[in-house]
């Protein structure tokens, strides 16, 4: 009898990381596969994500609008409020064996804690890691707690998830799918980026994806001080992307917008696509920002990547990242830095283990009987 599962995206970022996944689940002859559209995908200030999702043809597909207008901490919550609304009737409907999520968003815990509630197991990737200079650090903590199953990264994470007090026995690593689904890709030629954003040709170019730092009061000398980093390069195109839809998102998108409408060496898009995005970071002379993809993506790629400010403090980080404070000067002398890198990659903190095939079998095969009566595991007893 086949399982049915449900997996959760709630961004542009996770559907990355999941799409390998979601495609091999489909395949599957052992799993039902249902597919929870929600969050950033939905917010048309955000791209509309979701048309790109359906375009790959997964179905069933459930959407729950997340009817976010603005980015302060009030919109959020009724926007999580009208989730927690939708997802008790999605889930119901569905009534899968599993629910499964990814790493650490506020758009996708309303799921996360209503399987819990419902009784439904649920399995969560990327748990155990740590990113101090957000919200999104206990987020993610929290929904490790909610879950039953996790997949992680590496074996650190697995240690700290071990000293959460979870099972032992139910924590895998399989390392990072983002990785495993890049190396599925066949890219190609740079010529190909160029004819995407003509402004490009010829060009060098940085791209530049800033998010708000959600624990700190800095966010409007954060994105000045890059803006005023990146100028001096003047030879560079630069491609910015949106902010994801964090408190203060808005204020980092003024700012973006006032600098792209004043240069004619820049431009600004709303969502790339899952493999336009990858391309154009692959032939990007520095990725320049806050974002985990540089962190994960970009040292795969041999991408430079620019770490400015607190946001990802915490994640382990590869030869190619350099991380800088908010000072203009620093900025720009890391850019300096991390252009020189090109190409010289001498260590990965994230790595793909291609383990798709052992992930569907665990996913198809576990005893989920009894699986939600935990116990908290001390830690002399993992000895």
């Amino acid at each position: 009898m086949k399982r049915n599962i449900a997996i959760v995206t709630s961004s542009r970022a996770d559907y990355n990381h999941l799409y390998l996944l979601i495609d091999a689940l489909y395949k599957s002859k052992f799993i039902n596969l249902s597919l929870i559209i929600t969050g950033m995908h939905t917010i048309k200030n955000y791209g509309e994500t979701y048309k790109e999702i359906l375009k790959d043809g997964f179905k069933p597909y459930f959407i729950i609008e997340t009817k976010q207008n603005n980015t302060g901490e009030k919109d959020i919550l009724n926007a999580m409020s009208n989730q927690f609304k939708k997802s008790y009737q999605i889930v119901n409907k569905i009534n899968p064996d599993m629910v499964i999520v990814l790493g650490d968003r506020y758009d996708m815990y309303p799921l996360a804690l209503t399987a819990h509630i419902m009784g439904v197991p649920l399995a969560h990737f990327h748990g155990g890691e740590v990113t101090t200079g957000a919200i999104d650090d206990a987020i993610r903590h929290s929904v490790s707690k909610l879950s039953d199953i996790h997949f992680v990264a590496n074996d650190i994470f697995k240690k700290r998830l071990i000293q959460m007090g979870e099972r032992k026995k139910y924590i895998f690593n399989v390392g990072s799918l983002g990785i495993d689904a890049i190396k599925q890709i066949k890219f190609k030629k740079r010529a190909y980026v160029e004819s995407l954003i003509p402004l490009i040709r010829k060009k060098k170019y940085f791209m530049i994806s800033m998010h708000p730092e959600t624990i700190s009061s800095s966010n409007i000398k954060l994105i000045n001080n890059t803006i005023k980093s990146i100028d001096k390069f003047k030879d560079h195109a630069k491609i910015f992307s949106y902010p994801n839809s964090d408190t203060e998102s808005t204020v980092l998108l003024k700012e973006i917008k006032k600098y792209v409408r004043s240069s004619n060496n820049s431009i600004l898009i709303k969502s790339f696509g899952r493999i336009d995005y990858l391309h154009l970071l692959k032939y990007a002379e520095v990725l320049i920002g806050n974002s985990s993809s540089g962190i994960v993506e970009a040292p795969f790629l041999q991408t430079p990547s620019v770490n400015i400010g607190n946001r990802q403090n915490g994640r382990p980080k590869a030869s190619t990242v350099f991380d800088a404070c908010l000072s203009i000067s620093e900025i720009s002398n890391i850019i300096n830095k991390a252009i020189c890198k090109k190409d010289n990659v001498k260590k990965i903190s994230y790595s793909g283990k291609n383990h798709i095939k052992r992930i569907i079998k665990i996913l198809s095969s576990i005893d989920l009987r009894n699986i939600k009566n935990k116990k908290f595991v001390d830690i002399i007893e993992t000895k």
